[in-house]
């Protein structure tokens, strides 16, 4: 069970100090790391109410290691 209480949302948003990203479909699985949020490409600025995807909530500054992807880090999940 979620600690954070979303087990029965559909959708949630997902943010920190850079942006958010509302109207993500939640799906609760064993294939993610509990504490972790996982999201697949493909969103588009048209689908989403904030004009933001999921690329909005990591800085620019940051990298990872490997193959110097994306770094998301920091993010908070709530249910709409």
């Amino acid at each position: 069970m979620p600690t954070r209480g979303l087990a029965g949302a559909n959708s949630v948003r997902v943010f920190n100090a850079l942006g958010a990203v509302l109207l993500l479909r939640l799906r609760i699985t064993d294939a993610v790391a509990r504490g972790v949020v996982a999201s697949k490409k493909g969103a588009w600025l048209a689908t989403n109410p904030t004009g933001q995807t999921i690329s909005a909530l990591v800085s620019a500054d940051a990298s990872a290691d490997l193959a110097q992807g994306a770094c998301y880090t920091g993010v908070e999940v709530a249910g709409v």
